[in-house]
């Protein structure tokens, strides 16, 4: 409730603010990640890791003086010759192996700058996981706090880094069936090279955890790495 709150409140904060007054800019940008998907099926049950994997991603952002609010998307596959995450259902877990599984992820991001290089902010997030060679899909829904950051080095590198979790996510199967909760939590952290005002390159790493618990008390819980490299065009309004 406490999350839902603040989320509210930012968002209309950034409207209350006189736009003719304050700097406006609007930014576009594209990622690209080279990602591994491991993790266990819970105690005395099977590992898995990927062989394969990658994901793409696309955001936009806007900021209006010391708010911001940006919607970042990625979707990438992931190839498991092995054991692979298992299927939960209303009938319990089934076991999975050699599959492709299609991760959608999606941020819906509302934040604002309390400090002159640190900002807070609220996630809406949901995370879609779509086993491509079986009829099953799996989601995560959830709704955090984060905080994120930067340090300028020169005039042209920049150093950032976000920190977010998810404390109280639902699971959800292909049928919108509440099979589980869950909790997540990310870390980013890398560096930007500006090209000019409008033109800005970056790269860096990334890493994703998630904990999931059952219906029927099991558990499951991964984690997705990734190195990246991205491109950024921003503009003033």
């Amino acid at each position: 409730m406490l999350v839902k709150k603040l989320f509210i409140i930012l968002l209309l904060g950034a409207f209350a603010i006189n736009a003719a007054h304050a700097e406006q800019r609007l930014t576009f940008g594209a990622k690209l990640l080279a990602a591994g998907w491991n993790g266990d099926n819970g105690a005395g049950r099977t590992d898995f890791e990927s062989d394969e994997g990658g994901q793409f991603g696309l955001n936009i952002s806007y900021k209006l003086d010391k708010f911001y609010t940006g919607l970042n998307l990625q979707r990438g596959e992931y190839n498991f010759k092995d054991n692979a995450p298992d299927k939960f259902t209303l009938a319990g877990r089934v076991p999975s192996s050699k599959v492709k599984i299609q991760q959608s992820d999606m941020d819906l991001l509302v934040g604002y700058y309390f400090w002159s290089q640190v900002s807070l902010f609220v996630d809406i997030k949901s995370v879609t996981n779509n086993w491509l060679d079986e009829p099953y899909e799996q989601s995560f829904f959830g709704l955090g706090l984060g905080v994120s950051g930067y340090i300028p080095v020169n005039e042209k590198w920049t150093l950032f880094g976000s920190f977010g979790f998810i404390g109280n996510g639902k699971i959800q199967d292909n049928n919108d069936n509440k099979v589980g909760e869950g909790n997540s939590w990310a870390l980013e952290a890398g560096t930007v090279y500006t090209i000019n005002d409008r033109h800005f390159l970056n790269a860096g790493i990334k890493t994703r955890n998630y904990s999931f618990e059952y219906l029927d008390s099991t558990k499951q819980d991964y984690k997705i790495n990734a190195l990246f490299i991205g491109y950024n065009y921003s503009f003033s309004l």
